[in-house]
């Protein structure tokens, strides 16, 4: 037993000894591989265009407004109203973990390329749409990977009607070319949404070649997404408070009418001591009354209306503003460059030791066919 393990033994230093020498007597071969291959990264790390993410990180309210609907109760108890139509129950249907798709909707990403934007150096002040149309810097790597698409589009406007679109920059996302949609998907593949399930903290992000634009955009975006979420929980309580609103001022014209038509009807009759003056001057009085407590109720309850969108209005805490990235998020050139030659390093080494071994084979399979 012990001299069979000593044969394997010496057979297995016997084989790494074969291939030490097989690697020692192809160095030439992996040199040249290895360098060619870190030339080819250099090459690949110097035509990379940097890229920049910008990031802010936001805490909106809890959904839970008890407390303040409480108050809200007590105080429409005080004056004798019951806010149950007014304010309800219902819960917000936009929770924080639909922000995400809030934001990869087609209405919300066909509004952000009308956003101004400036690049650090001030040579950039446009659209968001002309910037990445006609200004945006591309690498001769992208360049090459878009010519197959450039070169089916020109056949297909060769032989086909070309799309009729007045303004490229104008989005209707009821009918978006097939340029609009692919802008689009850049920009939404730009964009990065994560939302804590525990915390409800957003975290947003957006990537893009210039520091200062990634930023504005990242801030713009939050801003949108904010004033989104406060528009869809306001929309109600705002469309109550305009109908009290009007309801308020009718009542408070008429109660105002009635009120002069008393104070003319007693001026005209002061010296009369008539029946039928005494009954018409206590209906006119019963009539401004009636108006004033009708006036009286519409007001109180524009009151609790207003209350009622404050309460809607949600409140987002920054806890991360944004800030113009300093270092780019791409790799850097030096990690292409190591990357690059250690896969030229591996490929050659792979290549010197499995040469003998397929060509055996091939071999092998060759012998076996003719026989």
């Amino acid at each position: 037993m012990d001299e069979h393990n000593a044969k394997k033994r010496l057979l297995n230093e016997a084989d790494v000894l074969q291939l030490v020498k097989k690697l020692l007597l192809s160095w030439g071969f992996i040199l040249r591989t290895t360098v060619c291959f870190m030339i080819f990264g250099v090459v690949m790390a110097v035509s990379m265009v940097k890229h920049y993410t910008a990031e802010i990180v936001v805490a909106p309210e809890s959904a839970n407004t008890s407390s303040f609907s409480g108050s809200l109760g007590s105080l429409a108890s005080m004056v004798g109203f019951d806010i149950g139509g007014i304010s309800g129950n219902s819960s917000d249907a936009i929770y924080p973990i639909l922000y995400p798709d809030v934001i990869q909707s087609l209405p919300f990403l066909s509004s952000l390329f009308d956003v101004r934007v400036t690049s650090l150096d001030g040579s950039v002040d446009t659209t968001y749409y002309h910037y990445v149309e006609r200004l945006r810097k591309i690498s001769w790597v992208e360049y090459l990977k878009g010519t197959p698409k450039r070169a089916m589009k020109w056949l297909e406007n060769k032989f086909s009607a070309p799309e009729k679109v007045t303004d490229p920059s104008h989005f209707d996302y009821y009918r978006l070319s097939k340029v609009q949609m692919a802008r689009i998907e850049s920009l939404s593949s730009s964009i990065a949404i994560f939302v804590d399930k525990k915390t409800n903290v957003v975290s947003l992000s957006f990537t893009e070649r210039d520091p200062k634009i990634a930023a504005i955009m990242a801030d713009t975006i939050m801003s949108r997404l904010q004033q989104c979420i406060t528009e869809y929980r306001t929309k109600k309580a705002l469309n109550d408070c305009a109908y009290i609103e009007k309801m308020c001022e009718d009542a408070r014209l008429e109660y105002e009418d009635a009120q002069k038509r008393y104070a003319n009807f007693v001026d005209r009759n002061r010296s009369l001591a008539l029946e039928r003056t005494a009954v018409e001057r206590e209906r006119l009085e019963s009539e401004k009354d009636m108006k004033n407590m009708i006036y009286t109720s519409w007001a109180q309850q524009l009151l609790l209306a207003k209350a009622k969108v404050q309460e809607n209005t949600p409140a987002f805490t920054t806890l991360k503003p944004v800030s113009i990235p300093v270092e780019p998020s791409s790799m850097r050139k030096l990690y292409v460059v190591l990357i690059y030659t250690i896969i030229g390093l591996g490929f050659s080494i792979m290549y010197v030791l499995s040469k003998g071994t397929v060509v055996t084979t091939f071999r092998k399979l060759f012998v076996s066919k003719k026989s």
